[in-house]
């Protein structure tokens, strides 16, 4: 994974270096990823592994590429501040589930109190 932002970071400053707009601009990104994801349907459904891979893997240059962005305007902190907080969000979210119809309970008792602790971050900063 290393490899892969460094190579997004290398890609950024080349786009800064040419002047390419398009790659600076965050909705153009997203809707990159939204596209790919299209794409992504494609293939699952064509069932065609090396194809559907490739395309997956687009969605995952894309989403490097608008951390990376975010990350220079100063809106995150990092991809691996992402990863780091992906992880502790479905740790608390899935490790205390049964597999057993109290299943939803918990997960929506962990997301209500995890929303609260995102607030709590968030007026912090302010």
């Amino acid at each position: 994974m290393k490899e892969l932002i460094k190579l997004v970071a290398y890609k950024h400053e080349l786009d800064i270096k040419r002047g390419q707009s398009k790659y600076m601009d965050t909705d153009w990104i997203a809707q990159s990823i939204v596209d790919e994801i299209d794409e992504v349907k494609e293939e699952i459904m064509a069932n065609n592994a090396p194809h559907l891979e490739d395309e997956l893997s687009d969605i995952l240059w894309g989403w490097l590429t608008l951390v990376e962005n975010l990350k220079r305007r100063g809106c995150v902190k990092s991809h691996g501040s992402i990863l780091k907080r992906a992880l502790k969000k479905y740790e608390e979210r899935i490790l205390p589930l049964h597999g057993d119809n109290r299943d939803d309970d918990i997960w929506n008792e962990v997301k209500a109190k995890q929303k609260k602790v995102l607030e709590k971050e968030r007026d912090e900063l302010k």
